[in-house]
Order: structure tokens, then sequence, then C-alpha cells
């Protein structure tokens, strides 16, 4: 009997149903002929915390850092208890294995890990399902290899380094940076990530060059063009040697701009370029996670973390849309044969998208159909299951209608229009003018927008204005020339939209060529999966905020600020994924053990941790006042089951100081003093802080 393991539910039920046999559901696994396949929930073991290792490391202490297993060791996650027995009651009835986790090195890590702490010595094979339809399932099943090949070798071996290593980043530092705030009185958590770090220093980053920004003042030109057939505008281009700029090409004298236009006024000028032509523009992709979030984000103001949770919903709950955790934008060439019932179905889930519904072209294959192009999972779209309308809430609603029309999208003509570009010369200057006429709809049809935002919108170039027909070499004039004042502006806020762009797009903020080409590769910090969390991780630390209630833009606090300050290049840098991932490479090709990298990189981790002790930390600070019983401690203020009190910082030192008060008005009331280390009125308050 073979044992198929797989990463989740869903590939599960996708491999058994292309085995040969009546397939039987348990709680726990698919019994279908001679094999059974059961599966994971995504990881379902992780890492010993330090406390497990040693009880003693439970008390966070800088004498005891940096910390490092000299024999790692994995625990059951909770609530999977169950699935890991039922696993290991299947192993022992089994002859083989065969690993069914996702073609990717933490798909090869994930069912793996519980192979080997169940003790399995089965042999194991290696099944790589990207496409969840019958012919590709079919393919793959068809082409099972061995799970000792070294391609999948490489994968677990650098997937397991990968884990290892933002463990020892992560915790170590965050101890150390924490201890550090605490001497200086402040309460909270300083945690430290190698993902989130860099993401929080964007933020930081941003808003001091928001702060520090200096408006620079500048003038463009805009001759108001007559020609025979109409009047258009046009804009002023800079020829060589041009006096009056500044290195980024920008009229920085007023004197010239205003001579400029005062010459240009009145002159004679001619068409030195006319050109129309037809152009088309594709269906937007379907979605990745990232992509979606950023689209929700920005049309609704939902955060990362909700988007995420609704696909979750719409995939588990209402078996609605596909897999969310994906960080694709195509499909499979296979799935184009479901297009005609997956679009009768969401036109009956959707009837406000009936209408323009029945022009869809299921014979019509977008660029997205494309099997190149599909990682290990395929883009974000609507299944063929019917919906009860009353099911889902209005979010669930709103973000299963953007994923349905970007399907729907795949289905029509390119948007048409028409592109002009003239050029025009007064008086030995260059003028140009640029517009865009749009012929045919197409797919925007879908979206009832003649023109969607994009990133050229507010571009001058990008001239919507009607322009008249003319030919190269016809005669104008230019009636009015005018300088306009203008002012550089400073960058955007980040909004949870932008900040996810910024994480993909990572690469745009690394110097050091080889990590940057490496992030680029790797779509940046952070997972599909991961990247809400991190987003969420920092506002519950209170790294990140909005602006202001209600705003989509975010800022980063005091506390956030002050650890970005106060941390090393190395730590911040976004770079130092793409130098990892650069060593993780090696460990996957077999050039670099996996125990090497961690060698490596605990020298890096070690100095880091050194350099905290040391690290100048400005963080809110919250007040104390000196503990006159002990006369060493300071008093803070805690919350009790009864309100507000104050308490000795030496209640769990030696020796050990039990002095507690009231609060009054913010401050801890002395008067009266406690007897026996308490005071009167507040006996519930024994209860010491943990």
């Amino acid at each position: 009997m073979r044992l198929f393991i797989a990463e989740k539910p869903s590939l599960a039920a996708a491999i058994a149903a292309q085995l040969p046999g009546t397939a039987t559901k348990t709680r726990t696994h698919i019994e279908v002929g001679n094999d059974i396949v059961t599966w994971c929930v995504g990881h379902i073991l992780e890492q010993f915390m330090p406390e497990d290792y040693d009880a003693s490391l439970k008390q966070w202490r800088a004498e005891s850092l940096p910390i490092a297993p000299a024999q790692w060791k994995l625990k059951i996650k909770d609530g999977m208890q169950g699935q890991v027995k039922a696993i290991g009651d299947l192993l022992k009835k089994a002859d083989a294995v065969v690993n069914a986790g996702d073609p990717d090195r933490e798909g090869q890590l994930l069912v793996d890990e519980v192979l080997l702490y169940l003790g399995n010595r089965k042999p194991v094979q290696r099944v790589l399902v990207s496409d969840y339809n019958e012919a590709p399932v079919k393919k793959a099943l068809a082409s099972i290899k061995s799970n000792n090949d070294p391609q999948f070798r490489g994968w677990y071996e650098s997937a397991l380094a990968r884990s290892r290593f933002d463990w020892l980043f992560g915790l170590n530092l965050t101890r150390a940076y924490t201890l550090a705030a605490r001497r200086i009185g402040y309460e909270g958590v300083l945690s430290v990530g190698r993902v989130q770090t860099p993401t929080l220093g964007l933020v930081v980053g941003r808003d001091l060059a928001i702060e520090n920004f200096k408006p620079i003042p500048f003038y463009t030109l805009t001759a108001t063009v007559q020609h025979a057939n109409g009047t258009f505008a046009a804009n002023w281009r800079a020829k060589p040697g041009q006096t009056g700029l500044d290195d980024e090409g920008r009229l920085i004298d007023a004197a010239t701009a205003q001579a400029l236009a005062t010459r240009l006024t009145g002159k004679s000028a001619r068409i030195e370029k006319y050109e129309k032509k037809p152009a088309n523009e594709n269906a937007p992709l379907p979605f990745s996670l990232s992509s979606l979030q950023m689209a929700a984000n920005d049309r609704y103001g939902l955060t990362a973390q909700q988007v995420l949770d609704i696909c979750q919903a719409l995939y588990e709950t209402h078996k609605l849309t596909t897999y969310p955790r994906t960080d694709c934008n195509y499909l499979s060439e296979a799935q184009h044969a479901d297009a005609a019932t997956i679009i009768g179905v969401v036109t009956a889930n959707l009837p406000e998208l009936a209408t323009v519904a029945k022009k869809a072209d299921t014979s019509r294959k977008s660029p997205a159909f494309n099997d190149s192009k599909v990682t290990a999972h395929h883009a974000i779209v609507p299944t063929s299951r019917r919906m009860d309308a009353a099911s889902l809430n209005d979010n669930e609603r709103k973000v299963y209608d953007m994923v349905v029309r970007t399907y729907l999208a795949q289905f029509f003509p390119p948007s048409q229009f028409l592109k002009t570009d003239i050029e025009v010369a007064i008086d030995g200057e260059k003028f140009t003018a640029k517009g865009k006429t749009p012929v045919s709809a197409g797919w925007r049809e879908i979206y009832a927008q003649p023109e969607p935002e994009g990133e050229d919108a507010d571009s001058e170039d990008d001239d919507k204005q009607a322009l008249p027909a003319m030919n190269q070499g016809d005669a104008a004039q230019c009636k009015q020339c005018v300088a306009n004042n203008r002012k550089t502006t400073p960058p955007q806020r980040f909004t949870e939209k932008l900040l996810l762009a910024a994480m993909v797009d990572i690469h745009k903020y690394v110097d050091d060529p080889a990590a940057k080409a490496r992030l680029k590769e790797g779509q940046g910090i952070g997972t599909e999966a991961t990247r809400a969390g991190i987003i969420e991780e920092l506002k519950k630390r209170g790294f990140i905020g909005q602006l202001k209630a209600g705003s989509k833009q975010i800022v980063s606090t005091p506390a956030g600020r002050g650890l970005i300050a106060a941390l090393p290049a190395h730590a911040k840098n976004p770079a130092l994924t793409g130098i990892c991932e650069q060593a993780l490479d090696m460990v996957a090709a077999g050039r670099l053990s996996g125990d090497d990298f961690i060698a490596r990189n605990m020298q890096l981790i070690t100095k880091l941790v050194t350099d905290a002790s040391s690290a100048t930390l400005n963080v809110p600070v919250a007040p104390t006042f000196p503990c006159p019983d002990c006369k060493t401690g300071q008093l803070k203020k805690r919350n009790g089951k009864n309100g507000a009190f104050w308490s000795c910082s030496n209640w769990n030192a030696e020796p050990k100081c039990s002095a507690a008060y009231d609060d009054f008005r913010g401050k801890p009331n002395f008067n009266p003093k406690p007897k026996g280390g308490f005071a009167k009125k507040a006996p519930a308050k024994k209860a010491q802080p943990k």
C-alpha cells in the first residue's frame, strides 16, 4: 500500500480523485483502491522554543545569549496532535510513501520533517503537483520520482537551513534588544526579524524622507499651439546644453523660464512629427494573493490580513475560489477547458454580471494561460461552486466580485485605442504632445471604467486631450507660452498596498548588485503566506499605525523609529535576505552544507547580539518612581483586576521586593504607606506581574 502525504487537504483530494478505485474519505485520510492519501495542514510541526530545551531559558537574560541549540528539535503544533498520530498509524501500514508537498523547498520540508519526526524507514517517493486539474494531476502521478533525488534533498536542506537561521536571528536579536530597552524602562517587546525589520525600516525611512523633505521650485513651459485643424497644448523639452537646469533636468532658473515664455509667444511653429497608431492593452492578469491584497486595499481600504482571511474563507468555508496563498498570476493551459462552466456558475452567483458575462468568448485564450509561468500554485480564480448569496458577508462578496471580474476579463478582447504623438518646433525649441483616443472598450467593459488608474495616470505625457489631425511639416503658431510654477513633492506615505508592493519589489531598495538580483528573482522579502502577518505583527508591537483614524496611510511610531535607529545596518538591510538566498541556493545545489550556512551566520548573530548590549535606544519609556521600600528598584505602573497599581521592579529579583501602591491620578499613592508590602486598600492586587 502506498501512502501519499499531501501538503493540504485540497491537494490530497485532487490526488485521490485521479487514483484508481473507489474513494472512501475519513476525518484524517482518503482510501482509494490500494492507496491511502492523507495530508498535513501546512507545517504541522514547529521548532522548539528555548525553554523547551532548557527551562531556565524562559527567563530572558543577556548572559544566556546567543542561544543556539546543539541538537535541533521539533514539536507538534497545537491542534495537530490528532493528524500527526493518524499519519504515524498509516505509516505503519504502508509499504511505500509519497511526499506530495508543494513543488518547492517549503513543500519538501514540511512533509519530510514529519517523516523524520515519526521515524519513517519506508521508501519515499516524490510527486510534484502544481495544477489540481485532472490532466496535470494524472501527468504528475505518472512521473513520480525518488525522494532521494538530489534536487529534492537540496530543497529540504535549504528550507531547513532557512528555518533555523530565521529562528536564531529573530529570537536572539529580539531578546537582546528587548533586554537593552528594558534597562531604560521600556515595557514592550522589541521584536526583530529577517523580514519584519527591513519592512519596518521601509516605513521609518519613508517617514523620515517626508519629514526632512524640502521642496525644490522648478518651472515647466506649456505652449498653446494653433493648427488649421484645431488648438492643443504642448510641453517644452529642454535641449542638450540648456542653461538653468538642475542635475535632474528640471528648469530651476526663473529668469530663463520667463525669457523662454516671452520669446516663444506668438512665434511660428512647425509640426516636426505626427504619428497616430492603433494600440492594444490586454486584460490585467488574474490575482496572486499580493496583487489581490493591494487591489482590495486600494479600492476598499481592506488590510492585507483582512484580505488573506477573506480569501481563506472563500477557499475553505465557501469553496468559491481557489487556493489563496499563491505568488502566481498565471493559469495552466488545461484550466482553459473549465471556462464555460465557471462563467456559467459565477453569472448565477453574481446576477449583476449576467449581461456583460454573455459577451465573454470562452474560445479566447488570454496570455494568462501559460504553463511555463505557473509556479507551485496558479492564480486565484473562481471555482464552479454555486453560491448562497446570504452566506457571504459584505467584504467577502466584494473580494469575490474582484476575483470573478478579473477572471471574466481573460475572455474579452484587448482594450483598443489610438495613440498620438506630436513634436512641434517653435523658434528652435522642442515641444511635445501625446493623446490617447479610446476605440473599443474590450475587457474594460467588465469594470465599467474607461481608463483604470495606472502608474502614469498623473504624468503630463499621458495627456488625455483630443488632438487634431495634421501632417508632418504643417505650419502652426504658438499663440501663447506660459511658464508654470511647480514644486517637487515628497514621496507618498505608505499604505498597505504600497508597503506590500515595496516588499515584493524590495530589490529597488538594495544597492548590492548580487543581492539585488537575487531579491528580484525571488520576488522580494516574505512570502504570499507571511507578508500580511508581518504587517500585523508590526502593528501589534506598536511599531506602525494609522496616520489618523480611518486613514489608509501608515506611519512609524516612536518605538519603531527608536528600534530602527539603534539597529546596525546588517540587521535591518533587506540585502541580508538576498545574501542569505544566494547562500541557500548553494545549499540547494549541494555546494554548501546547511551546518556551514548556520555556522557562518552565527558569527553575524553573535556580533549583533554583542552590539545590542551597547546600543543607544531612544524609545518611549513609561514614568517610574524610586521604590521607598528597597531603595534600589523602580515603581512601575501595572494593570490589575481592580485597576491600575504600582509595584517594584525588583518583584522577581534577589532580594525580592513586594512593595505595591495604589494609583492616584497617575502616580503611586504613598499615603498611607503599605504595611507588609501591600496597600491596605488593594488586597486583591497581591499577584505580581509575570
